[in-house]
């Protein structure tokens, strides 16, 4: 039995919430300090790649992407108050690149050439986060960036329109 793209949607939809809905509870209780450049670069980023999988015909293998687009917006809303806010020059350089994103894109008008710039980006976004582990290990939550890791095999499964544009970025 093989299961429709729409299921395997469903399943990364449902993997967003797992790894970031208990992220976001615990950074509104104060137990979970994000970095709140890390939050910036990945709201931004992950808003692109939504858009970019979407518009390049994604379907259902885009769904994840729009809800953890909303969930890291309201990550980054908490962090405000809650987050770590110690902000470095690499966090700088990172952020600034992040931005870069956004013109790349409409500049080249290619989705490939986007989707490839929004992943490195995106992985660099890692730079403030991994900084303040290092110094305040009990402050972040490992689980949610594995299970994360685990949707990517989802939203794979429930790509529509298997290019380079839509798949890259999982």
């Amino acid at each position: 039995m093989t299961l429709s793209p729409e299921i395997w949607g469903g399943l990364s939809v449902a993997l967003a919430l797992f790894s970031l809905g208990p992220y976001l509870w615990a950074t509104l209780k104060g137990t979970n300090k994000p970095h709140i450049f890390t939050w910036v670069i990945w709201t931004l980023l992950t808003a692109i790649a939504f858009l970019i999988q979407y518009l390049e015909g994604a379907g259902s293998g885009a769904w994840s992407g729009g809800v953890s687009t909303i969930l890291c917006l309201s990550i980054l809303l908490a962090s405000i108050r809650h987050g770590e806010k110690h902000i470095t020059r690499s966090d700088w350089i990172v952020f600034l690149a992040s931005l870069a994103a956004i013109p790349m894109w409409l500049v080249t008008q290619n989705p490939v050439t986007a989707a490839v710039w929004v992943t490195l980006i995106d992985s660099a976004g890692y730079i403030p986060t991994l900084r303040k582990v290092w110094n305040k290990p009990y402050e972040e939550m490992a689980t949610t960036h594995g299970i994360a890791a685990c949707k990517h095999v989802f939203v794979l499964l429930a790509v529509q329109n298997y290019v380079p544009a839509t798949i890259i970025y999982s």
